[in-house]
């Protein structure tokens, strides 16, 4: 973990993924898989973890920079996608369920797996079903976490960060590990 205090350590580069580059600094060049979430993924991060022997799945938001403009525009019906290969390996794809999703990914390509769903097997493409798999247990402990919000107002932020170390995130893993 990593507390923001408003100043960014590495003028130029976007804040987030310098936040990304130095959490991650002691497990690069190990072939891993790195998941993030939309606030983190960008083109330009793939491309630097991507020289460190490190893979990135992501939900991508459409206004980021370097973001192929044919993809985000695409007009999609439903079930359908679009993706975009670079020369290094990174992938951006549209897809479309409910509603248009933006994913990023340098593992995989644009092929699509068949899933079981409420109403019958439905084709998605392979990157979205590693990232659903994969951010699953990230998205049950935030739930959990939900449950417990014991911060009020005009608390100071050392106190809310604390009380959110020892209630949030301590409780639920106690509890997943029992």
């Amino acid at each position: 973990m990593k507390v923001y205090c408003g100043k960014n350590v590495n003028p130029g580069v976007p804040l987030a993924t310098s936040a990304v580059m130095s959490l991650m600094s002691g497990l690069l060049n190990e072939g891993r898989i790195l998941y993030t979430d939309n606030f983190y993924t960008s083109v330009h991060l793939a491309h630097q973890i991507l020289e460190q022997s490190t893979h990135i799945v992501g939900i991508l938001r459409s206004n980021r920079k370097l973001n192929p403009q044919d993809v985000v525009q695409a007009k999609l019906k439903k079930g359908k996608h679009k993706a975009k290969e670079s020369t290094a390996g990174v992938v951006v794809l549209k897809w479309k369920g409910k509603r248009d999703v933006m994913m990023l990914s340098t593992v995989h390509g644009e092929e699509e797996a068949e899933v079981q769903t409420k109403k019958g097997t439905m084709k998605k493409p392979a990157m979205i079903i590693a990232y659903n798999q994969s951010k699953s247990f990230v998205n049950l402990s935030d739930q959990m976490k939900s449950y417990s919000h014991c911060l009020r107002r005009r608390v100071k932020w050392y106190r809310k960060l604390a009380i959110e170390l020892l209630s949030g995130s301590a409780l639920v893993n106690a509890h997943v590990i029992y």
